[in-house]
């Protein structure tokens, strides 16, 4: 996507029309002298009407007067620069900073995506960076394709990069000494290929000293079968989009209760599946990262 409307400019920037049509009006920040809610704007527009909005938000010695005069490159020097000390003294409101993400992403700027992100690991660390920043940052990216008509490639691309800073961090992240005998088991059924919920549980725990195997996206009932009669699991961690097929989940649990009995087994989604799935096998439904985290506090302490 190319072409915004004044709904996707209010969307991604938090701002009104009205604010959007009298910061043009008073200071020219766009093309245009004169617009309205019908104009249309380019990529270059909406990163300099985001860029604007957060340096604004982020330190008062900015104004959008001065600001106006910046091109969209100079603007993003200035957010790099500032995103280290708004993250240090704004905690818990991140918002401005997802607003950040989605427009370099609409704007297919790898560069600048990876940036930001790799700023918001270094200060606020993996845990509380995904938690706070990269799982929102997703569900507002869920609820923008469900309110516009969105390119399924700007999804794809995002969800991409995301992973590929996650993987980077698979790699590198030290794990703690393990000191339990618990041992999990990390991988994505049939058809199921988003993996950044599944590197974020294996990140989490790898952080924690939890020992584990990442089996992977997209695994056949065979593998998973083999690698269970190979290795003795207590926890099974997977994760499934809303529209996965329930009856094979409902075949990957069995075959799990049927191998490891007494394997605690966590099924991540974004809804409640339990209403949608007829299995005697139990499961651990979570819905949000936060719960996860809570129980694996739980687990620690037994």
């Amino acid at each position: 996507m190319y072409i915004y409307t004044m709904k996707h400019m209010t969307q991604f920037s938090g701002l009104s029309s009205q604010m959007i049509i009298l910061w043009n009006k008073k200071f020219k920040i766009f093309r245009e002298e004169k617009i309205d809610r019908e104009s249309v704007f380019n990529k270059f527009e909406l990163k300099k009407l985001i860029f604007t909005s957060f340096l604004i938000e982020s330190n008062t010695k900015f104004t959008v007067e001065k600001l106006a005069t910046k091109t969209p490159s100079e603007l993003q020097v200035l957010v790099e620069f500032e995103l280290h000390n708004y993250l240090k003294k704004n905690k818990k409101k991140y918002l401005p900073v997802i607003r950040l993400l989605t427009c370099v992403c609409f704007s297919y700027d790898e560069k600048s995506f990876d940036t930001i992100i790799s700023i918001c690991f270094k200060i606020m660390g993996i845990e509380d960076c995904c938690l706070e920043i990269v799982f929102p940052f997703i569900k507002e990216l869920s609820n923008i394709s469900k309110t516009y008509s969105v390119e399924d490639a700007v999804i794809s691309y995002t969800r991409n990069l995301l992973k590929n800073n996650l993987n980077y961090f698979m790699v590198t992240a030290r794990q703690n000494v393990n000191l339990s005998d618990r041992k999990w088991l990390y991988f994505l059924p049939k058809n199921e290929d988003d993996e950044i919920e599944l590197f974020f549980a294996y990140l989490h725990l790898k952080i924690n000293g939890e020992d584990g195997i990442l089996l992977g996206e997209d695994q056949p009932l065979s593998s998973v079968e083999q690698c269970m009669q190979s290795v003795k699991f207590t926890h099974i961690f997977t994760y499934v989009e809303d529209n996965y097929d329930m009856n094979m989940l409902a075949e990957y649990l069995e075959l799990i209760k049927k191998i490891a009995p007494e394997a605690t087994i966590f099924v991540a989604t974004y809804s409640d599946m339990r209403k949608k799935i007829t299995t005697d096998a139990p499961f651990i439904n979570v819905n949000d990262p936060r719960l996860f985290k809570k129980y694996l506090d739980k687990i620690k302490e037994l």
